[in-house]
């Protein structure tokens, strides 16, 4: 962690260099980290060549590369020595210094000035002249490469000595100086602010009219000459304005160069685009959010250390020094100290302010003082000041969300503003009457609620959040039924919150990315297993398909794992929760679609046991005949049997495919009921309510499934049963090298009987022990199956003419008419022909009855079963594996033992369309029909398979 907060810093440190080369000079770089951290550097540490920027805290030199170094510093600002003219050329930070060649006798020889002599002033002065060079230039016989704006000390259209005249004709003046008109001409537009303060209504800023008329003056001085006074007055004038986003507003250039890139990205090269000093807004977005998530060492473990500046309204330094909370409260009680972790009690100070002692506080003050905060912290064992960002919660809508990201934060601030009134044209009350307060001020807007809020690390207690200073303004109209004795309130207080790291962070940080890795190993596990049962290559494009589609359904899971355990631990957000929940269900989406097809339109195979019996028609009750499925000499046309069973079978199989462990409707309304009877204790909290819904509609599954298992007959072997009833077997393949197998051969050799040969079959089954299995004296029916390698291509060979024509559609009744109707075309005989042949390869093959294709009989060991793989499967290109499958995982292509998967969609589900509507009825009538076009789509899909696989016509499907 130290590590990377050391290379940010050097990142941070090498932007901050390259934004500064276009205002410092290149040859000596200002060396700060950060525009918002400062290594504080005293004054009189500066050498005599170098000045003290009030924006770094910071000695730097007056001399650019290549300057003569005639500028010399002025304590705070560079300045040309006495005799020397001044020279502004645009792109460079400090003026260009010329001597002046006097007119007088005694004027230096040496002196090599291109610009014409200048007289020498009188000895009092009233003006300093500003004009642009090419006025000067002009009268030149060579004219020099400088382009900018010349101060002078003497009238330049004066051939004398002049310095006590200004032609407002042609001029504009402003304190000591006389401006040329044209130098202001790109600064008359704030005259257009300046002029709706002076309007008859109350500004919405409550702006004072008087500091605003200045403003083109004070701006042309900032950004025309880089005057650093001017700056920070222009600067006092934007917090006067209340940070005023108008288009001609003091604030226009701070964010135009401070929060806005488009000045950087599309000014030309010989434009200026520094970033206007003194730093005064932080930039929106990621930028505000890793501002305030950001964590200090302090230099002191007991107490937070502030520094604050505070500058007059004309731009000066009034105080800088230590900061304590005295110097912003309002109240007669003492403030809150800064000490760490203080009680509430202590950390908080309230009163009630009447509306004469806000009249006098704006007089003391008159606007004229603008407070910076810092924080002393301690850095790589360096100690430096981070700026304490401001949030004014009235300055903008976004300032009062909680998004933090959106908010728009400033560096400096004042308590109380007032706005005069113009009593010119009005009588007023003597000064020395009570009365006279009200009519001083036209409004006053001054910090109701101060609060100084920090994150403290429990574990690192000298480590905190920086601080945030948020700011709450009330606006005072003084109309006249106000009264010296109304009161408002002023609150200051100190709040902090302890982040230390809890189950939030344990779980986003640590299980979170756990949940992850296990997703993705559990993904590649499953990769390899499917790998060896298609034979197929692991950089195949298929293999990675499967690989991503079971990385879904994972991440699904520890996305879903994640956001129940924060509602579990109380720790969820809403801006944690949707991201996790949304993916989540956008994942588990794509892979229940893509998984529930693929089961749908697995092969296929009815497997018959069924043969005609020995011509013994006086014969009542024949138990005793012998299955001759083995026997290929017997001709499907010739057999007697009737076709109900096979398509009983196949509507059975179908039936079964939809059916599920759990009522969805049964879920919603049961989450209904406990949602209306325990909202109320929730309070309104999204946490809490997700976390209700999670909770009520995970225990109504877990009520539903252990009903399912107690109280109901498994489907499942309720369906083994009818396959031996039916004296049919199922043979499925879900890849060419793996599917299942239900045994479902009779034991008694045939099931086309009447009622009374039945009954006394199942009188029979009861007496018998171990008949219906594959195996002699077992009853295993259900196996996982490994076929031989070769069995796959054989059955494609069997299988091509069985293809469909595109016209016709053959039922598998007419495989077991008795007779074949003489017009059947050639085509449909030699399909019935082929699937007749696949029938008797499939009893042949289970009968162990062919030479080169052959099985074992095996159970899965402890491992395979919990992992469903198969480790040791003996599979060749002539011998494959029946793994004996207990657990009935044939439910796999089944919405039965999808359960899981479906409900997980579900909740998901409902968790969202309850995070985007916040209407549990919506979500839950959503839900529901969500099932039940989930149940249509695979019954329709289903259905369409068993049609193509088994060749039943689909009017013969339900």
């Amino acid at each position: 962690m130290c590590f990377l907060s050391v290379l940010v810093l050097v990142v941070l440190m090498h932007f901050g260099s390259c934004s500064l080369s276009s205002i410092m000079p290149p040859a000596s770089p200002v060396p700060v980290p950060t525009p918002h951290t400062f290594r504080f550097q005293k004054p009189q540490q500066c050498l005599k060549h170098e000045f003290y920027n009030l924006n770094y805290f910071d000695c730097v030199p007056c001399n650019e590369a290549g300057d003569t170094g005639k500028l010399q510093p002025d304590k705070f600002s560079c300045k040309c020595p006495a005799g020397h003219l001044s020279i502004y050329e645009r792109g460079k930070t400090w003026p260009t210094c010329d001597e002046i060649c006097s007119t007088a006798p005694d004027r230096s020889e040496n002196c090599t000035t291109v610009w014409l002599p200048q007289p020498k002033p009188a000895t009092h002065c009233s003006w300093q002249y500003l004009n642009a060079t090419s006025v000067f230039a002009s009268q030149l016989p060579v004219h020099p490469l400088i382009s900018g704006i010349i101060l002078t000390k003497t009238n330049p259209a004066s051939n004398s000595s002049d310095c006590q005249s200004c032609d407002q004709t042609y001029n504009f003046r402003y304190q000591d100086y006389c401006l040329a008109d044209g130098l202001l001409r790109p600064y008359l537009h704030y005259n257009a602010f300046w002029q709706s303060t002076t309007s008859g209504r109350q500004s919405p800023n409550g702006a004072t009219a008087t500091h605003f008329g200045d403003l083109k003056f004070v701006a042309f001085f900032c950004l025309t000459l880089r005057n650093d006074t001017a700056c920070q007055q222009l600067a006092n004038l934007c917090g006067l304005s209340h940070y005023s986003l108008e288009k001609h507003s003091p604030c226009s250039a701070f964010l135009l160069t401070q929060v806005s890139d488009v000045v950087m990205k599309y000014a030309h090269s010989g434009e200026q685009v520094r970033s206007l000093q003194p730093f005064l807004f932080y930039k929106k977005g990621k930028t505000t959010k890793d501002l305030l998530s950001k964590t200090l060492q302090l230099a002191d473990r007991k107490q937070l250390q502030l520094f604050s500046t505070s500058f007059g309204l004309e731009g000066r330094l009034k105080r800088w020094g230590p900061f304590t909370l005295d110097m912003v409260n309002l109240c007669p009680q003492p403030a809150p100290t800064l000490r760490l972790a203080q009680p509430k009690g202590e950390a908080e100070v309230s009163c009630q302010l009447s509306l004469e002692r806000l009249i006098d506080l704006a007089s003391q003050q008159a606007n004229d003082n603008y407070l910076t905060l810092f924080l002393n912290f301690s850095s790589n064992w360096q100690f430096l000041l981070h700026q304490l960002p401001v949030l004014i919660e009235t300055l903008s809508p976004e300032n009062q969300r909680p998004q933090q990201e959106e908010w728009q934060l400033v560096k400096r601030f004042q308590l109380i503003a007032a706005l005069p009134r113009d009593t010119r044209h009005h009588q007023t009350v003597p000064h020395y009457e009570d009365g006279h307060k009200l009519q001083v001020y036209r409004s006053l807007r001054y910090v109701e609620d101060l609060e100084l809020h920090y994150t403290l690390d429990e574990k690192h207690k000298d480590r905190v959040g920086l601080p945030l200073i948020r700011l709450r303004y009330r606006h005072i109209e003084l109309t006249g039924n106000a009264s010296l004795s109304e009161s408002y309130p002023f609150r200051l207080r100190v709040t902090y919150q302890q982040t230390a790291r809890g189950w939030d962070w344990l779980i986003m940080e640590v299980a979170l990315p756990l949940l992850l890795l296990l997703a993705f190993t559990a993904a590649a596990f499953r990769l390899q297993n499917l790998r060896r049962r298609r034979h197929a290559e692991l950089c195949q494009t298929s293999s990675l398909l499967e690989f991503l589609l079971q990385l879904a359904s994972n991440v699904a899971y520890a996305l879903l794992a994640t956001a129940l355990l924060l509602l579990a631990l109380h720790a969820s957000s809403p801006h944690l929760l949707r991201p996790l929940i949304y993916s989540a269900c956008l994942l588990q989406l794509i892979f229940l679609g893509v998984h529930l097809w693929r089961s749908s339109q697995l092969e296929l195979f009815l497997i018959d046991w069924e043969r005609p019996r020995s011509s013994c028609e006086g014969q009542r009750l024949n138990l005793d005949s012998s299955s001759l499925c083995s026997s290929v000499r017997t001709y499907v046309a010739e057999s007697s049997v009737s076709a109900w069973r096979i398509l009983f079978m196949a509507n059975a199989w179908i039936r079964l495919s939809v059916a599920q462990k759990y009522s969805t409707l049964g879920q919603v309304f049961m989450l209904v009921a406990v949602y209306q009877f325990l909202e109320q204790h929730t309070h309104g909290h999204v946490g809490l309510r997700c976390a209700l819904i999670s909770g009520s509609y995970i225990f109504t599954y877990l009520l539903q499934i252990m009903g399912h298992r107690l109280l109901i007959n498994n489907p499942l072997q309720k369906f083994i049963d009818l396959c031996s009833l039916a004296n049919i077997s199922l043979f499925s393949l879900l890849e060419p090298g793996f599917g299942y197998y239900i045994h479902g051969r009779s034991p008694h050799g045939f099931a086309d009987t009447d009622m009374s040969s039945m009954i006394l079959q199942l009188q029979k089954t009861q007496n018998m022990s171990g008949r219906r299995g594959l195996l002699m004296d077992s009853d295993k029916q259900a196996y996982i199956i490994l076929p031989p390698r070769n069995l796959h291509i054989y059955l494609e060979r069997l299988l091509l003419p069985f293809q469909r024509s595109v016209t016709g559609s053959l039922s598998q009744t007419l495989l077991y008419q008795k007779d074949i109707i003489p017009s059947i075309d050639g085509q449909i005989e030699r399909t019935s022909i082929a699937y007749a042949s696949v029938n008797r390869f499939f009893c042949a093959f289970i009968d162990h009855a062919i030479k080169d294709m052959d099985y074992i009989i095996k159970e899965k060991t402890l491992l395979e079963k919990l992992f469903n793989c198969e480790i040791d499967n003996y599979i060749t290109e002539n011998k494959g594996t029946f793994y004996i499958d207990d657990s009935l995982s044939f439910s796999r292509v089944l919405l039965l033992g999808n359960h899981l998967n479906i409900f997980v969609l579900e909740i998901l589900l409902l968790l969202t369309i309850f995070l985007m509507t916040s209407n549990l009825l919506i979500a839950g009538a959503l839900a529901c029909v969500f099932n039940l076009l989930l149940r249509h789509i695979f019954r329709v899909w289903v259905r369409r398979n068993v049609s193509r696989k088994t060749l039943i016509d689909e009017r013969f499907l339900l």
